[in-house]
């Protein structure tokens, strides 16, 4: 007795048994309601068919006979007749012009030209009101009579007839509902509370990876679908344990493995386009209408390879390009590649920055004292010549491959000559990018040279910052450039 009050309990308590009962419930309430609307609908239909009949016949004998009175008192006492059923508030008697010879109680909205061309008309108005408008030509006369009836008594009539189906479905689903939870209960709801009661002690073995468990499931042996299952089970709970110690040695080395590859692919490419990438996208190009572009190149090195070691030459470069690359962290500008002794990097891609050629200019003054540095320590004729050009350029990601970040366009063009034409330890820019910096660096005019491929170009080269002692300084240089 106490075990089936348990049994009870547990299945009151079981959500599986509340779910079930309630969709049961709600189906049958749903079903019902769904044959409820139409009845509801068909009913109300019947109520008014039912009024309008009533007030129909009178009409009829009213219309009928109304084509031989002579006088208006006549279809005054006439029309009493119509007035003397309880549901009708009104009526209204119009000739076909639409002219009212009388009316009486409330007023309908319809008239004679509701009704000019058949022969009824209807209206249900808001509220409790119906107006019907009858044509007395289909009964041989020549006047229009316009009633209006009160059916709020219709409204009360279907709340009591929703109540009587209400309360029928209410003893049907409850019925139901109860007798199919109890068998149910015993056949699966009970069974699986059983079964989840071993799911949970799995739960908590698999992390102490204890594998001599005893599922109460199997206490009582069952020849059907859920004695299978748990034969299945507590065959593969062993298994289970083992590759679970497996697949989490294997997830170490597969998230090390993942981070060393996240790592590399940021070496290689700019943050943003490492995610674009990593969101599917095959075809990565973009424009930007401005940036500033840097090449530098290391003088001599080629001459300086043939007199030392490969091993050296392969340390020196590593030194001096490891330096470049903190500063274009520090001035946040994206390395491009390296190409031998070269060293590219641009600004204002692929995150727009307003000041792309200022942080430009400073990476490049910070590189030749890099080299000069490094000239000093090792004793060695380090001298590096940079070029610096602004404008539009194209960005994206080239090949399946090795793929890199690179830029195309007339600026990158214009840039690597500003390089190549350039002197040794100087910062040679173009008119362009002069034009941007020059309110806040000092400049040599070096004039107009002869540039591969574009013909005479005017050039200048980057001295130093200078020092503003307040923006008023600024304002005042350029009015004294202007004069």
């Amino acid at each position: 007795m106490e075990e089936r009050s348990q049994a009870l309990l547990s299945l009151a308590k079981a959500k599986l048994s509340r779910r079930i009962a309630f969709w049961v419930f709600v189906s049958i309430v749903v079903i019902e309601a769904i044959i409820l609307v139409p009845s509801y609908f068909r009913r109300e239909q019947e109520l008014i068919e039912k009024t309008e009949n009533v007030s129909a016949i009178r009409a009829r004998f009213f219309l009928q006979a109304a084509s031989s009175t002579t006088t208006e008192q006549q279809l005054l006492d006439l029309a009493q007749l119509v007035k003397a059923d309880a549901n009708i508030t009104g009526w209204a008697l119009e000739d076909q012009t639409g002219k009212k010879i009388s009316s009486t109680g409330e007023k309908s909205p319809l008239t004679a030209n509701d009704v000019r061309d058949r022969p009824v008309a209807k209206m249900r108005t808001a509220g409790d009101r119906y107006d019907v408008a009858w044509n007395g030509q289909q009964f041989g006369s020549k006047y229009v009579l316009v009633v209006r009836h009160d059916v709020s008594f219709i409204k009360q009539e279907l709340i009591a007839y929703v109540w009587r189906i209400v309360g029928l479905v209410a003893i049907i689903s409850i019925f139901v509902t109860v007798s199919t939870l109890v068998i149910l209960g015993a056949i699966v709801i009970l069974p699986v509370l059983k079964l989840r009661e071993d799911l949970e002690l799995v739960g908590d073995s698999i992390s102490r990876e204890q594998a001599d468990l005893q599922f109460h499931s199997m206490v009582v042996t069952r020849n059907d679908e859920v004695g299978d299952v748990m034969v299945a089970f507590n065959q593969m709970y062993e298994r289970i344990i083992k590759e679970i110690a497996e697949r989490k040695q294997a997830e170490l080395i597969i998230q090390q493995e993942k981070d060393v590859s996240e790592q590399l692919l940021l070496n290689i490419l700019p943050d943003a386009i490492a995610d674009r990438l990593k969101q599917g996208e095959t075809v990565i190009a973009d424009g930007f209408s401005e940036a500033t572009v840097l090449f530098a190149d290391i003088v001599n090195f080629t001459e300086l390879s043939s007199s030392i070691s490969p091993i050296k030459l392969v340390c020196f470069l590593n030194e001096i390009f490891s330096e470049f690359d903190g500063l274009a962290e520090k001035y946040r500008l994206e390395k491009i590649k390296t190409i031998g002794d070269a060293y590219m990097v641009v600004g204002g891609i692929p995150m727009h920055r307003p000041d792309h050629a200022e942080a430009i200019a400073d990476m490049a003054l910070d590189m030749q004292r890099v080299i000069s540095k490094f000239a000093d320590h090792y004793g060695e004729p380090f001298k590096i010549r940079i070029g610096i050009n602004t404008g539009p350029v194209v960005a994206g990601v080239i090949g399946i491959k090795k793929f890199i970040y690179d830029l195309w366009g007339d600026t990158v063009n214009i840039a690597s000559r500003m390089e190549s034409h350039g002197l040794s330890d100087h910062i040679q820019v173009s008119d362009i990018t002069y034009a941007a910096l020059k309110h806040k660096y000092s400049f040599t005019d070096r004039g107009k040279i002869k540039v591969k491929g574009k013909g005479e170009m005017q050039t200048y080269f980057l001295n130093n910052k200078l020092i503003l002692s307040s923006p008023m300084q600024v304002t005042s240089d350029r009015l004294t450039e202007r004069i």
